[in-house]
């Protein structure tokens, strides 16, 4: 038996895999109020997921599930994050904001905390419009990523007590048009090198101790150019990225 399980798991791993066995007593105790949100069969780690709760639906809206391609792992990341950042002086910041979802669930936290700083949203709202494909890949093209024009983004993000302002272009040529002091917490997942390293730059230079910073593209091979970007400008400045696991987020809290 011991034979052919190093039989089989040699196979697997030259496939990229590896063999585990399946831990039947990784159960749920039964003291344990939400079982609901932990893994369910088809997952055998069986680990807690907070953002299945209904609890979070009040931020989980249709208008911005329905107008981003985050999941709700990464929108609870994104909100708790948010919910710590407001706690420091400062702007929020967007750079990639496709079509508005995870802008509208900034604004809606935002809106619930009473908090009037300004929202400032950047994309092209066109899709890629300049690829490098050195840093960014031969697999980029421009034209891609294209999401919700920039009106209907405008209408998504109509709010009567939080000032939100769009920004439509290239980072970094943009970044002139951000006319923030101080930035408390940027969301950057504009995918390429040129623009994330100048927005991350960008915001790190205006961020005070406690500012946090969430990237989406960080560990996702194929948006290595944005990983890249990330280390060398948070090099410069001192700064450490933590990686979320099993997700393509990190995020930083500014020292």
């Amino acid at each position: 038996m011991h034979a052919l399980w190093r039989m089989m798991n040699t196979i697997t791993e030259r496939a990229g895999y590896r063999l585990q066995s399946f831990n039947r007593s990784q159960v749920i105790p039964a003291h344990i109020p939400d079982p609901q949100l932990y893994a369910g069969p088809e997952d055998t780690s069986r680990l807690f997921r907070p953002w299945l709760a209904r609890d979070w639906d009040q931020f989980f809206t249709k208008e911005v599930l329905e107008n981003t391609m985050l999941s709700r792992q990464k929108l609870y990341y994104l909100l708790k994050l948010l919910r710590h950042a407001i706690t420091v002086e400062g702007d929020i910041f967007e750079a990639g904001a496709g079509s508005g979802g995870s802008a509208r669930l900034m604004l809606d936290c935002l809106a619930v905390a009473g908090e009037k700083r300004t929202l400032w949203v950047l994309d092209t709202f066109d899709g890629y419009q300049k690829v490098d494909t050195r840093t960014d890949g031969a697999h980029v093209q421009v034209g891609q990523c294209r999401c919700q024009d920039v009106e209907g983004v405008k209408r998504l993000l109509e709010s009567p007590s939080v000032p939100v302002r769009l920004v439509q272009g290239l980072i970094p040529g943009t970044l002139v048009q951000v006319d923030a002091r101080t930035i408390a917490f940027a969301h950057i997942d504009v995918n390429l090198h040129e623009p994330t390293l100048a927005a991350t730059a960008f915001c790190l230079d205006r961020m005070p101790r406690g500012g946090v910073m969430v990237f989406d593209d960080y560990n996702w091979p194929a948006t290595y150019g944005a990983r890249l970007a990330i280390d060398e400008a948070c090099a410069l400045r001192g700064q450490e990225v933590i990686g979320v696991p099993e997700s393509t987020q990190a995020f930083l809290l500014k020292h």
